[in-house]
C-alpha cells in the first residue's frame, strides 16, 4: 500500500532462511515497507507516515474513511492502530529503568547568572523603578523592534510544563482519584521550549511594540510516565534542544510542588516564574472569601489587591488582605496566602515584564489543548497507556514542526 494506492501485481522473490525459520523478501527493504513488530508490513514509508499524520490528528473511524475514499484503501481499525504505533517509536521519549530513574538528574542550566536577571537588579535598584514597574503595566517596555531576519545577540530559553487528564480504559486508571473518589484519567504531562532574543544590551527584541517570542522556535514532548520518568525525559528534551547554551533560562509553571522540584533538579540557576493566570485566580479565590459590606466595596478590593499583584508587591497585598480578615476566616485565609508567600521571588511580575519577559504559561496551556484535548478527549473516546502515549508522541513531532522535516 502506497500514498497513492494500492499497487497489485508486484513479484516479489522469496527467499527462506532455514536456519532462522523465516521468508526472506529483498524487495521489501528496497521498497522501504514499514517494519511492525520486527516484519515487514504491506505499507510503505510514504504511506505509514501519511496515514500515522491522519490517526494523530482524526478519530480512528474518520482516518479510516478518510482512506477509503480518497486512496480507495480498506484497512481495519488494528491495522491503523500498528502503523501509528510502529512510525511513533522514534518520537517517544526515552524511557529509563528503574535504576536511572532513582538517579539525581542534573543540572541543564549554565552556572553564572543570567543576563535577564542581572537587568532585573538594576531596574529593582534604579531611582526611577516605580515608573518603570508602572510603565510596563502599560505595555511600555524598553527594546528594540525587531527588523526581519534579524539576529538575536542574546537569548532566553523558556521551559513550561503542566499535565492533564486522559480518559483511560478501566485497567489503566488507579483505584482512588481526586477526593478519594474513583479515577476517571490517568495524567499526561507536557512540556514545551521556546526562545526569545535579546540585543546585546539586554533588551527584548519588539514586534510592533511588544515583546516577541519566535513561533517556529516552539518544541514539545508528551509522557503518560510518572514523574521520575518526566524528569529525566525533561532533561534529555532540554539538552537536545541546547537550553544549556542559552544566555537565560527561564522556567514558568502554575506553581504545584511537582514542578518547582522538577525546576530545582534541571534548572536550578533559572528565573522561576508562576503564571500570571493562576496566581490572579488565587488571589480571586482568597478576595471572595473576604466580608464587604457591598459588592462595590469589594470589587475596589480586588482590584487594588490585583494592581498589586501586577507590580509583584506581594508583601503589601497580603499585608492588605489579612487586614480584611476576622478570627472566623484567619487562619483559612493565612493558608491560602502560603501560596504567595512561599513565591513571592517567582512573582515579581512589574520586574519581569520591565525586563521583558513572558509571565504567563499560555504556551503550555495551548500544548495540553493541542497535544492532548484535541485528539484524545473527544466524546466517548477511552484509551490505554500505550496508545495515547503514541498519539501524543506524533502530536508533539507534528506540532513541533519535525514530523514533516523528517519525512522529506
Amino acid at each position: 500500500m502506497t500514498a497513492l494506492g494500492l499497487v497489485k501485481g508486484v513479484e516479489r522473490t522469496l527467499y527462506r532462511d532455514d536456519v532462522e525459520q523465516v521468508n526472506i523478501y529483498p524487495l521489501d527493504k528496497k521498497l522501504e515497507l514499514l517494519e511492525i513488530a520486527g516484519r515487514y508490513s504491506r505499507y510503505t514509508k510514504n504511506f505509514s507516515r501519511l496515514a500515522s499524520d491522519y490517526y494523530a490528528r482524526l478519530p480512528e473511524r474518520d482516518v479510516l474513511a478518510l482512506l477509503s475514499k480518497t486512496l480507495n484503501i480498506d484497512l481495519e481499525q488494528g491495522s491503523l492502530t500498528s502503523i501509528g504505533d510502529a512510525i511513533a517509536q522514534p518520537y517517544l521519549p526515552q524511557y529509563y529503568s528503574e535504576a536511572e530513574d532513582e538517579r539525581m538528574p542534573q543540572s541543564v542550566t549554565p552556572r553564572q547568572p543570567g543576563f535577564v536577571e542581572e537587568r532585573i537588579r538594576r531596574i529593582d535598584a534604579s531611582p526611577e523603578r516605580e515608573a518603570i514597574l508602572k510603565n510596563a503595566l502599560q505595555g511600555d517596555v524598553d527594546g528594540m523592534e525587531r527588523k526581519q531576519r534579524l539576529e538575536a545577540d542574546q537569548v532566553a530559553s523558556y521551559i513550561l510544563s503542566d499535565g492533564t487528564g486522559v480518559s483511560g480504559l478501566p485497567g489503566e486508571l488507579s483505584d482512588k482519584g481526586r477526593n478519594g473518589g474513583p479515577a476517571k484519567t490517568f495524567e499526561a504531562k507536557i512540556g514545551a521550549i521556546f526562545t526569545q532574543g535579546f540585543n546585546s544590551d539586554g533588551l527584548p527584541l519588539l514586534a510592533n511594540g511588544s515583546v516577541y517570542r519566535e513561533p517556529s522556535s516552539t518544541r514539545y514532548i508528551g509522557t503518560v510516565e510518572k514523574i521520575g520518568q518526566f524528569t529525566m525525559q525533561v532533561e534529555e528534551f532540554a539538552r537536545k534542544n541546547e537550553v544549556g547554551c542559552a544566555d537565560q533560562v527561564v522556567f514558568i509553571s502554575d506553581g504545584a510542588l511537582w514542578l518547582e522540584n522538577l525546576r530545582n533538579k534541571l534548572f536550578p540557576d533559572s528565573i522561576g516564574i508562576v503564571d500570571f493566570y493562576h496566581a490572579s485566580q488565587h488571589l480571586y479565590k482568597i478576595a471572595d472569601s473576604l466580608c464587604f459590606y457591598s459588592k462595590k466595596k469589594k470589587t475596589a478590593f480586588f482590584e487594588k489587591c490585583y494592581n498589586l499583584l501586577e507590580l509583584g508587591e506581594i508583601d503589601q497585598m497580603a499585608d492588605l488582605i489579612m487586614q480584611k480578615t476576622i478570627n472566623s476566616n484567619r487562619e483559612s485565609v493565612e493558608r491560602q496566602l502560603a501560596y504567595f508567600t512561599g513565591n513571592k521571588d517567582k512573582m515579581r511580575y512589574g520586574l519581569f515584564r520591565a525586563a521583558g519577559l513572558f509571565i504567563g504559561s499560555g504556551v503550555i496551556e495551548a500544548g495540553c489543548k493541542t497535544i492532548v484535548e484535541n485528539r484524545l478527549n473527544r466524546s466517548g473516546m477511552r484509551w490505554t497507556k500505550k496508545n495515547a502515549a503514541n498519539v501524543i508522541a506524533l502530536r508533539c513531532a507534528i506540532y513541533s514542526g519535525i514530523y514533516d522535516a523528517d519525512a522529506a
